[in-house]
């Protein structure tokens, strides 16, 4: 459900309200907040219309809104694709209390623990945890003086945030996570699949992911995707800890990506991998012999130098990012 529509955005032009809920996206249904990211996260760098399917909650009425786009977010680093539409999600109002803290971050140095609630942060209420993480992210490297409430007794502790680089800037981190409430019934989406279904809508969602990935190496060949969104082994086991973190079906589903995105890239017709084998294979088929070696070692050596270049590249990344 919409929560706001930004001023002068995508979402404003084609009509959108705050309100309605996002049904369909390019013909795509779309019952989670998962499968909105997704839906545009195949228009990146993309021209064209793109279409919605909204309407109010309990209701069947549906509506149709177009808006035109150019080379939509084209070479965008890390793109906020919900912040570039223009709308804000509607999400249950969470209270600021602490639910899990690093070993190495500045919180549990501070003296924080798990249940402390906090009250206020240099003076001001923070009556949200989403409050909480946006002072926090503003202020690395500075003290902030924090009220926090303990087995009812109030008291302040004093933390520093650490500065850490995301999406090509540097913000506040303490190492705190939030203690989340149960979601209302309204806000969640059951989906009951016999067998069969499940068997048609998994392989329905490997397709997807797989001409996802086709799509995105294209587009980057193209220019249109920034290659810093490529990530390498830091950044795959970050997202692994977080899903872990989360549950064991996001853990399973985060591990599914993997395993389909690389699979596609083993597809890739270069010499080292499986992909270039079939190249290989292949010329072999209409030519009746096998190819040259000279002609194989040259490739072979192509491959390494060109699939280490990509490696290096990833890895390069990941640590800038850090």
């Amino acid at each position: 459900e919409i929560a706001t529509v930004l001023p002068d955005s995508l979402a404003e032009q084609a009509g959108l309200q705050a309100g309605q809920e996002i049904r369909a996206i390019d013909g795509r249904e779309t019952p989670t907040v998962a499968a909105v990211n997704f839906a545009l996260l195949e228009r990146l760098g993309d021209s064209g219309v793109l279409s919605f399917v909204a309407g109010q909650p309990g209701s069947d009425v549906q509506k149709h809104y177009e808006v035109s786009i150019e080379e939509w977010l084209k070479g965008a680093e890390h793109p906020n694709l919900l912040n570039a539409i223009g709308i804000t999600i509607k999400t249950p109002l969470v209270a600021p209390r602490v639910g899990g803290l690093t070993e190495s971050g500045s919180a549990r140095a501070a003296g924080f623990i798990v249940g402390d609630i906090i009250l206020e942060a240099d003076g001001q209420p923070m009556p949200l945890w989403m409050d909480w993480v946006t002072y926090v992210r503003a202020r690395p490297d500075q003290a902030i003086s924090v009220s926090i409430e303990r087995d009812g007794a109030r008291q302040t502790l004093t933390v520093t945030p650490a500065s850490v680089r995301s999406e090509g800037e540097r913000i506040g981190s303490v190492g705190m996570s939030v203690s989340l409430p149960v979601i209302p019934q309204s806000q969640q989406r059951h989906f009951d699949r016999g067998p069969i279904e499940a068997m048609v809508a998994s392989l329905s969602r490997t397709l997807d992911l797989v001409t996802f990935t086709i799509k995105s190496i294209s587009r980057m060949l193209q220019g249109l995707i920034s290659p810093s969104n490529l990530s390498g082994p830091i950044t795959i086991a970050q997202v692994a800890a977080s899903t872990a973190e989360a549950g064991w079906v996001s853990w399973f589903g985060f591990l599914a990506l993997l395993s389909v995105s690389l699979g596609v890239l083993n597809l890739l017709p270069i010499p080292v991998l499986d992909g270039g084998q079939l190249v290989f294979f292949s010329f072999e088929a209409l030519l009746g012999k096998p190819l040259p070696e000279r002609i194989q070692v040259a490739g072979y050596q192509v491959g390494v130098v060109l699939v280490l270049s990509i490696m290096v590249f990833a890895l390069y990344n990941d640590v800038s990012n850090l």
